[in-house]
């Protein structure tokens, strides 16, 4: 670990860095990296330093945990000073990230403690990292005989960490939590075993991203820079997820039920029944530079409605809708109340901590074709979308909301479509003008249905014109743009999670051959970087045969919305259509080159599990448990 590197080393907990340098010299060196392997929660990395060969075994569990082996397979003694070197600076991970201004570095004084020794910042009682090494010490003298080893355990700890005795037992213990997941995840299996990888890396990742609550599980943002929970990333990760697992949507919408807004907070952008942005925690909060709750984004209350109608359409959980009724009303209290700022009949946003407060939440996200910003307050089209898809699903309970989500469709397909472009405007800004960027968000819109079913296939194919279409997924933004850059964050990169919303769109316009070609494509993506896994973005280089995509250097990897990515792609390949509360499943599964023969055990449906197989477009099905109907 170094605390300067671009990527965000370091042990991190709730926003703040205990662990910030670590290395493993022998002779004053750095061993030869030879391998490494990451399974189910932990880590192995093998190293040489000749004549020795080095094996690091690491996990973490309110700290990290390590022991280091070091063997000589020669034919002959060898001695070797072996040094452990560490520190910790306590960093906010905004202040790395650089949202906010580094502090000047604060005294950290090294003591000898209970157990070993302690990493304490001067003046704090929370700042504190208590190492403990067995044997005692940083620098031990290593003589080997042939054939022998040494063997050290080292844990850095928060000064309220638990030491870990029976590394072993530990470690046995955190397999046995991603056995469990396995276990109650359901189970894709294809005769590619690539994408297999792809899959099964996808929902580790899932696993090693929740955390638990009270409340239930709720999916980390992402590591290293968004290892907090937010509200937009676990609601679209939880809806992608419901086929697979849907103990996430319900520590989801629990967790965010019980942080909803319950006044008016310009300083927070808190307002009665709006869903939360981000979670913060550490020195950045205490000091009061940042929000522990931060409410500054426009579609995560609209997504609420949506993600519990959802999750009942999968769960037929009468239970669940009604425990969390009321936080979609207040959800959509806010939308009728507070989320149209201009009175203009479009939700929006007046900007504040970040300035755009949809997906695309980078500062240049929002331009006209000239490249000049948008003025605030601006309605983003996906925003619309979403709160059509709420109101519609909140129609099962309030039926008189169908008329209004109705109207708002009407008005949508008015005001935001772009006659000549035969796409939708990316956003309505300040002055009521339509944003004219050709952007991927459109894609949102036909995943929504709020399109007229002409406009959906029009966007569905203009969406695959070659300066959307990258080849590797849709471009965030034109490559005929302006302002277009390739490895912008949102202006020019492609998103997993954003491509995998535009599949499930075009599969829902009709446009199945397109469809067909997003998902290979993502998935191909993820099969191609090295780690088999879908990283949160990569740049929108065009595809060149037999050269990965192009790498987005601060993407986080993983990232739970990339994950969760996958299974909606599988989602939309399969043609899955859920209707818990009246029994109906759909199976309607495209033909891909990416596999001819797809085993699906345990989906999710109902409280029920389903066995079934593909083979091409055809279904055959396995376990399916009474009160439950298959269409094909």
């Amino acid at each position: 670990m170094q605390a300067d590197s671009p990527d965000g080393h370091g042990l991190w907990i709730e926003d703040t860095r205990f662990l910030s340098e670590y290395r493993l010299l022998v002779d004053g060196k750095p061993p030869e990296p030879v391998s490494v392997v990451a399974d189910e929660g932990a880590l192995v990395f093998e190293m040489k330093a000749d004549p020795f060969v080095i094996r690091v075994e690491r996990f973490v569990q309110t700290g990290l945990h390590e022991r280091i082996t070091i063997s000589n397979p020669s034919s002959t003694s060898a001695g070797a000073h072996l040094d452990v070197v560490f520190a910790a600076d306590f960093a906010a991970m905004l202040r790395v990230r650089s949202v906010l201004p580094r502090r000047p570095s604060q005294p950290i004084v090294e003591t000898p403690g209970w157990q070993s020794l302690v990493l304490r910042e001067s003046g704090s009682e929370t700042h504190v990292t208590q190492v403990v090494a067995r044997p005692e010490g940083k620098h031990h003298r290593v003589e080997l005989e042939p054939g022998q080893e040494f063997v050290m355990r080292i844990d850095f700890m928060p000064g309220n960490g638990e030491e870990v005795k029976d590394f072993d037992g530990a470690l046995q213990r955190i397999h046995d939590s991603y056995h469990g997941w396995s276990a109650e995840c359901t189970r894709f299996q294809t005769d590619n075993l690539r994408l297999n990888e792809l899959i099964e890396q996808s929902l580790d990742d899932l696993r090693m991203l929740c955390e638990r609550y009270s409340t239930g599980v709720y999916p980390t943002a992402g590591l290293p820079w968004f290892a907090v929970p937010f509200g937009r990333d676990a609601l679209f990760t939880s809806m992608f997820a419901l086929p697979v697992n849907p103990e996430i949507a319900r520590g989801a919408l629990r967790f965010l039920a019980a942080h909803q807004g319950q006044r008016d907070n310009p300083e927070t952008e808190e307002q009665p029944g709006k869903i939360l942005h981000e979670v913060r925690s550490g020195e950045v909060v205490e000091s009061g530079l940042w929000p522990n709750i931060l409410y500054g984004t426009v579609d995560a209350t609209p997504l609420y409605m949506w993600a519990l109608t959802e999750a009942h359409d999968w769960t037929g959980d009468d239970a669940l809708l009604r425990e969390l009724w009321p936080a979609a009303d207040r959800a959509l209290a806010w939308c009728l109340e507070y989320g149209d700022s201009d009175g203009d009949g479009w939700l929006d946003y007046r900007g504040g901590r970040p300035k755009n407060q949809s997906w695309k939440d980078s500062d240049d996200s929002l331009t006209h074709t000239d490249g000049a910003a948008a003025t605030n307050p601006a309605a983003p089209c996906e925003v619309q979308a979403y709160y059509y898809r709420g109101l519609m699903g909140m129609s099962r309970v309030r039926p008189e909301l169908k008329a209004h989500a109705e109207k708002i469709r009407d008005r949508f397909n008015k005001d935001f479509w772009m006659r000549d472009q035969r796409f939708v405007a990316q956003a309505i800004d300040g002055s009521h003008k339509p944003v004219m960027a050709l952007t991927s968000n459109p894609g949102h819109c036909i995943w929504a249905g709020i399109l007229a079913d002409d406009k959906a296939k029009q966007v569905g194919t203009r969406l695959m014109q070659p300066d959307l279409w990258s080849g590797w997924g849709i471009r965030t933004l034109s490559s005929g743009a302006s302002n277009y850059d390739a490895c912008s964050y949102h202006n020019g990169s492609v998103w997993p999670h954003d491509s995998a919303v535009a599949a499930a769109g075009l599969r829902r316009a009709g446009c199945a051959r397109e469809a067909e070609q997003v998902v290979r494509a993502i998935l191909e993506a993820g099969i191609a970087f090295p780690d088999r896994r879908l990283p949160e973005l990569w740049c929108g280089t065009p595809r060149v045969a037999d050269e990965l995509p192009d790498d987005y250097r601060n993407s986080c990897s993983p990232q739970a919305w990339a994950a969760a990515a996958v299974f909606s792609l599988l989602t939309t390949l399969l043609g899955l259509e859920a209707d818990a509360p009246h029994g109906r499943l759909r199976i309607d599964p495209l033909a891909t080159p990416l596999f001819n023969h797809l085993e699906v055990t345990g989906l999710h449906f109902k409280g029920e599990r389903i066995d079934f197989a593909v083979d091409g477009d055809r279904v055959k099905m396995g376990r399916v448990p009474s009160g439950i109907k298959v269409q094909k």
